[in-house]
């Protein structure tokens, strides 16, 4: 009996030291693996890879980040074919409401609310995608658009009064005459010259990628949107709708500021085009930060978009999903948290890349300045530009609650090309497509 006391009580500390180091715990989690998908640039992944790793380092639980750069979507959808669909990943707002309905992603609403660390009342408003009574995902981040610009040409051009707060905003008018200084053609003369030739174009004034987004941008400054104010009566056909894409088709085909996407086509990345001089600004989302920002050579501004009846800002985000084949939606739902939290991936929103989905991180200055403090990746103006208008004056996109979204642009896009070609204007193609898009005109999702 002697000799059996101390191994009995050596056995019981043993147990007791066990169950209480966390060790134990990450040990059991190791055994997790989750993939992460998700679509962006050579940067992006950096900064993505750094938070997945510092994830792991916290929980133990592994985490396969996939990349896939292009027809994400259509990748997405073979790996669910094949059996072997992610954990969790982004996806854009109306592919996300189609999966639920087909039951390929997680309703996330129990997971959400049993989790102590977040309140629906802490989020920018439209940041949580609902169905009904489900929720479908919650915004890893918010994202915004501008104008960002050269400062070599704009200094060549003698432009010095680029406007960063919404009530100095350039008319759309002042914006077309900017944009003509700085087209510059291969005898170094602007669009403003008689004498400038439109054929031969060294330097174009403006570049802006032909999506859904920052139209949606320059919707709202035109007081419209697809369904404006989240009704059931849709902008679209309207003339404020119409204006705004006769616009852009202009800055091509009666400014000749802007490449036409035929031109666009063998221009460099607009980081690249910027720090080359041949795109003076680009209008784009500010994840663009995070690819200016390395790039030592390229000395950036950032300036707010021009106005037309109005200088609200729209702002989006890529939701944060976890797939319904995933064994593992508690883990997957702790990978979300940690890379859409501030202070556990700090690079993801410091660097350039995204916006916080949180209301604090625009009203509290020290949270703001643990990301939006100046730098590379946040140029003077930043704050002015893309910062306030978040909780002062701004407005979800419209891919959030309008219906059929994605399916409305899918028809209103690829008619659009002929008025990017200039065979057409806005309002004759809107008026061909109209009755295929009536249909789909459902309103808002409740």
């Amino acid at each position: 009996m002697k000799l059996r006391r101390p191994i009995l009580g050596l056995l019981l500390v043993a147990l007791m030291v066990a169950a209480a180091v966390p060790a134990v715990v990450f040990a059991q989690k190791s055994d997790i693996k989750l993939t992460f998908t998700y679509w962006g640039s050579t940067y992006e992944k950096a900064v993505i890879e750094a938070a997945i790793k510092s994830f792991t380092e916290k929980t133990g639980i592994e985490v396969e980040p996939m990349i896939i750069p292009t027809d994400y979507e259509t990748k997405l959808l073979t790996m669910i074919a094949a059996n072997d669909a992610p954990d969790v990943g982004y996806l854009g707002p109306p592919t996300a409401y189609k999966w639920f309905r087909d039951g390929h992603l997680v309703d996330i609403k129990e997971l959400f609310e049993s989790d102590p660390s977040v309140k629906e009342e802490d989020f920018i408003d439209g940041a949580i995608f609902r169905y009904g009574d489900s929720i479908v995902g919650v915004m890893n981040n918010l994202e915004s658009f501008a104008i960002f610009y050269s400062k070599a040409a704009f200094e060549e051009a003698g432009i010095d009064n680029v406007p960063t707060k919404p009530e100095d905003a350039w008319t759309w008018d002042e914006f077309v005459e900017i944009a003509k200084r700085l087209t510059i053609d291969r005898s170094g003369r602007n669009a403003l010259d008689p004498n400038f030739d439109p054929k031969s174009i060294r330097q174009y004034g403006v570049y802006m990628n032909l999506w859904s987004g920052p139209f949606e941008a320059l919707l709202l400054r035109n007081g419209t949107q697809y369904f404006p104010g989240m009704s059931d009566e849709t902008g679209i056909g309207t003339p404020a709708f119409n204006e705004v894409f006769q616009k852009i088709a202009d800055l091509m085909h009666v400014h000749h500021v802007m490449p036409t996407p035929t031109a666009a086509q063998s221009m460099p990345a607009p980081a690249v085009s910027l720090q080359s001089r041949r795109y003076a600004m680009v209008i784009d989302g500010q994840w663009v930060c995070n690819d200016f920002a390395p790039i030592e050579e390229l000395e950036y501004g950032i300036a707010q978009l021009p106005k037309m009846t109005s200088t609200t800002a729209v702002y989006s985000g890529a939701l944060g999903v976890i797939f319904s084949s995933s064994k593992h939606p508690e883990a997957a739902w702790q990978l979300l948290q940690h890379i859409t939290s501030v202070e556990e991936s700090t690079e993801l929103f410091r660097d350039g890349l995204w916006m916080p989905n949180k209301k604090a991180y625009y009203v509290d200055e020290d949270k703001i300045a643990l990301w939006a403090s100046e730098s590379r990746a946040r140029v003077p103006g930043y704050r002015d530009v893309l910062v306030d208008p978040i909780v002062y004056d701004s407005e979800v996109t419209g891919e959030v609650y309008v219906k059929n979204f994605g399916d409305i642009n899918n028809i209103l896009f690829p008619a659009l090309d002929q008025v990017w070609a200039g065979k057409k204007t806005v309002d004759q193609v809107i008026t061909e497509i109209m009755p295929q898009l009536e249909p789909l005109l459902e309103g808002s999702i409740r």
